[in-house]
């Protein structure tokens, strides 16, 4: 460097020349001044070469040391700084000292000065150094972390290497599960969540079933459909009756649960016993079906009555028997089995179309006034001569606009009162052609009003005959204006009212009023926004439910600590595919499979954006599961194997998809289940 040539002058020039700056920082004449200026550059290439300079002044070396700790112990400045003071190890920086512990190529003595010090990262990068001593890990074992004092117990250099590693394995996980984090709700979901989605080691489900404090987790595995057989088969031998009912109803259940759980005859409150879960099950056996029949439970022989597998010769017999109720369901079912349905069959809402159709002819007017007849066919019921027939079509909430504006014109004043009623019939037709049928117009008048409110409805006809000449937007604006409540929330629910009215409506005072726009699939999307933030509950469950809902508005709601409101958001087939990989990655990710158990096994690019998130959550354990699994990427895996986690280091060990050299590296671990895993892994 130029003597006539300031640092400051040449730290300016330097700014704006990435390339100089780096040679100056490698220049082992360059200015103590400059160094100390380079040190604080953008570029990490810079101030790493200003780390390895002998020339860079002390306090900035020591500084510099926590990102750059190998170039710090290398630079031949260090050794002379520690030889010049006995007590710079207490002196370096925490940061500085944390980073130069977790090196493979530490003095000895600068591992037993730090041993004297009481921060917890300091004493944990201890625990994993390799180099540790016995005798400093003896004392780091009487830690007050108890994370420290178990890196040191598993340490090679005070309990000795392993050979065979699983049993060790099982006892000290499911000592770190015993801590005091196991309470925290979150923790609990997560794990559900990858219970669900997940391998999980054996031992690991074996403390839940163990363990109380884990009921509630197992209770949401043994219901949910999306839970492995391996994980049934542990549950079924929980401590807990509920939770082995809840097994044996699942439709996963492996066969060998089933038949061990077909001798559990303890009771469950309200149930039945726990066998007689199976009784529901569709995939229980008939010859177990029956024996849970001979129960002294009613509901047991319900149950059975109405499964596929009961034999027809069993049904047979459960008609005949004494139990009234369960006669009536084995006569239903024996019949559908025959395919010989009655009329009976007609007064159930999900009735098929198969059945129905059965119908058509001898029972007409049942399948008219039905809410699953099909279109078609009310069609050709609206043309019956029979006014009974066609009074059905009128009230039936399926009948196609068209037919009912056929209808409004009927020469029946029975049928046409049914079409002023019909929430279906649009506006236009009830407003423009009913309203001057005098015959039906107090139907109208009392549906815009309370019921038996004669002032309401009298006020409401006195608007529809003073505008009976006017437009429909005319009769529409006077009666939001001038009618009463009821008919703002009457034209409110009307999915055939202009937007524009819509969104006036949405603006009202009156929160009946705006819960019937929220509940309207036809509202904007701009005005389901605002009544998002509605101050009335039921509004903003009405928001969560609408089609038209925007994916924004109902991932906030997947997040919202009111259970109904979030369970709908999570239901609405609104939300999009990324929302739902937020939600799985946040406090209500259990609870989001629960209510859709299948989604990450349709969606598997959603299962390694789940799976990699959990990878760096702030429980141990949870990070231990996830990179267990084979979708974790090489690059994670490989930073992953340098945690200061011996858990995650173990996992990683594990994986089939660590490579070779991550592997080799592993294998002179300090931790002996780490070091065993990675050797067992290598021969593998």
């Amino acid at each position: 460097m130029d003597e006539k040539t300031t640092p400051q002058l040449v730290n300016a020039n330097l700014a704006n020349n990435l390339e100089q700056a780096r040679i100056a920082a490698e220049d082992v004449s360059t200015d103590p001044e400059l160094l100390q200026e380079l040190a604080r550059s953008q570029d990490k290439d810079t101030r790493r070469a200003v780390a390895a300079n002998p020339n860079t002044p002390a306090d900035v070396l020591l500084r510099l040391g926590a990102e750059f700790p190998t170039q710090l112990v290398e630079n031949p400045v260090f050794s002379l700084l520690l030889l010049e003071n006995p007590n710079l190890v207490a002196e370096i920086p925490l940061p500085t000292l944390r980073s130069i512990l977790r090196l493979d190529n530490v003095p000895q003595f600068i591992l037993e000065q730090a041993a004297h010090k009481a921060d917890v990262e300091v004493q944990l990068a201890l625990a994993n150094n390799i180099q540790t001593s016995k005798k400093v890990l003896e004392r780091l074992t009487q830690s007050r972390d108890a994370q420290v004092a178990e890196s040191a117990r598993l340490h090679v250099n005070f309990a000795g290497e392993l050979t065979g590693y699983e049993e060790k394995a099982r006892e000290v996980i499911q000592g770190n599960m015993s801590l005091p984090y196991r309470d925290e709700r979150n923790i609990l979901n997560v794990l559900a969540v990858l219970a669900q989605i997940c391998h999980i080691p054996h031992y690991i489900i074996e403390y839940w079933v163990k363990n109380s404090g884990y009921g509630d987790l197992c209770s949401t595995l043994a219901n949910s459909p999306a839970t492995s057989p391996n994980i049934l088969k542990q549950l079924a031998c929980h401590q807990n009756s509920r939770i082995r009912y809840d097994v044996a109803r699942n439709c996963h259940i492996p066969t060998d649960v089933l038949l061990q759980l077909i001798n559990d005859c303890q009771a469950v409150p309200g149930l039945g016993s726990v066998r007689s879960g199976l009784a529901g099950n569709p995939n229980t056996p008939s010859d177990i079906l029956e024996s849970i029949a001979e129960e002294n439970y009613s509901i047991s022989r319900e149950k059975v009555a109405q499964n596929p597998n009961t034999s027809l010769s069993f049904i047979q017999e459960l008609i005949n028997g004494t139990d009234t109720r369960t006669a009536q369901i084995a006569t239903r079912t024996f019949k559908a089995k025959q395919c010989e349905y009655d009329v009976d069959f007609l007064s159930y809402k999900n009735t098929s179309h198969f059945i129905l159709q059965k119908f058509i002819e001898k029972q007409p007017l049942v399948v008219a006034e039905h809410p699953n007849a099909l279109p078609e066919w009310l069609s050709e019921f609206s043309k019956s001569p029979h006014e009974k027939i066609r009074k059905a079509v009128a009230q039936n909430y399926n009948t196609p606009t068209n037919i009912l504006e056929q209808l409004a014109d009927d020469d029946s004043w029975s049928v046409r009162w049914e079409i002023a009623r019909n929430p279906n019939t649009p506006i236009k037709t009830i407003f423009k052609n009913l309203a001057r049928d005098t015959s039906v117009l107090d139907t109208i008048g009392y549906q815009m009003s309370k019921q038996y409110e004669r002032a309401e409805k009298d006020s409401i006809l006195d608007i529809l005959a003073e505008e009976s000449t006017s437009s429909l937007e005319t009769i529409l604006q006077r009666l939001i204006q001038e009618g009463e409540q009821t008919a703002r929330t009457f034209l409110a629910s009307r999915v055939d009212l202009p937007t524009d009215l819509l969104t006036q409506l949405a603006q009202t005072g009156e929160y009946q009023v705006r819960e019937a726009v929220a509940k309207n699939p036809n509202t904007p999307v701009e005005s389901l926004a605002d009544l998002a933030n509605d101050k009335q509950y039921k509004v903003r469950l009405a928001v969560t439910q609408n089609l038209n809902t925007s994916t924004v508005v109902l991932e906030e709601f997947a997040k919202n600590r009111e259970n109904e409101l979030r369970e709908k958001a999570m239901i609405n087939p609104n939300l999009s595919k990324d929302s739902i990989q937020r939600i799985l990655c946040g406090e209500y990710a259990a609870d989001y499979l629960k209510i859709n158990p299948y989604f990450i096994f349709n969606n598997p690019s959603c299962l390694n954006l789940v799976i990699n998130y959990y990878t760096n959550y702030k429980s141990y354990i949870v990070t231990y599961i996830a990179l267990l699994q084979p979708q974790i990427s090489q690059e994670i895996l490989q930073k992953k194997s340098l945690s200061i986690s011996w858990l995650e280091r173990f996992a990683v060990a594990q994986n089939l998809n660590t490579s070779l050299e991550t592997l080799k590296k592993l294998t002179h671990d300090s931790n002996q289940l780490v070091c065993a895993a990675a050797k067992h892994s290598l021969k593998r």
